[in-house]
């Protein structure tokens, strides 16, 4: 599964850390203090693949908010930081196979919509911040959303490794799509907050319910010693 590949490139929300109800939990409070007219699973639906500046943005256009973007980008921020630097969790077996994967030499990035604040106190908190050789958000690349390849080359540009030649863990269907048209093989990992439309099964090779299996391939067993 493995052969060839030189860099890794992970999700944050959804596919790493078990975080997206810290989402939901905050979408659903959003609306509700404002009685917007969209449910929690619509909006996901809309902003799956959004930057956080752009999801900003959606709510402020389409319900003509009275905050400015960046006023509801703070607010989202102060709800999450506590749920993001105490609560959200790894996935089973991620720290296990980061592991795996540096003492075999392969490059890894994470490639997020979030922000930044909150994706280095979430990894800081589970321990992983330190393993990764870059670090991008959506914010920095070109077309600012996952369903394009932007984000996905930005990260392969930066820990060196062609695009050919990188994997993708992702949970969303949009994303998958950004990663397979910058030519990476791309890995599914399942989330109970998020589904894939019916015919999206075949954006990814395979689709894993955590990391654990990956353990045990024989493509990622180290050397003799």
């Amino acid at each position: 599964m493995f052969k060839n590949i030189r860099g890794v490139i992970f999700d944050l929300d959804g596919t790493l850390v078990d975080s997206m109800w810290v989402w939901s939990k905050i979408d659903q409070d959003f609306i509700e203090s404002r009685s917007l007219s969209i449910t929690p699973e619509e909006l996901m639906n809309v902003v799956a693949h959004f930057s956080f500046h752009q999801t900003a943005h959606y709510f402020k256009d389409t319900f003509s908010l009275p905050e400015s973007v960046d006023e509801i980008k703070a607010l989202w921020i102060d709800a999450a930081h506590r749920e993001y630097s105490t609560s959200v969790t790894l996935k089973a077996g991620a720290r296990e196979f980061l592991l795996r994967l540096k003492e075999l030499g392969i490059k890894l990035a994470l490639a997020t919509s979030n922000n930044r604040d909150l994706l280095e106190v979430c990894l800081q908190a589970n321990g992983i911040l330190g393993l990764f050789d870059a670090l991008v958000t959506t914010d920095e690349s070109r077309a600012k959303t996952k369903a394009e390849p932007d984000v996905f080359l930005l990260a392969a540009q930066r820990i060196g490794v062609s695009p050919q030649e990188c994997m993708v863990f992702e949970d969303v269907a949009p994303a998958m799509r950004g990663a397979r048209a910058a030519g990476m093989r791309v890995v599914g990992i399942k989330d109970r907050h998020t589904s894939l439309p019916e015919g999206d099964e075949a954006l990814a090779e395979r689709f894993l319910e955590d990391f654990q299996s990956l353990l045990f391939e024989e493509s990622l067993r180290l050397p003799e010693r």
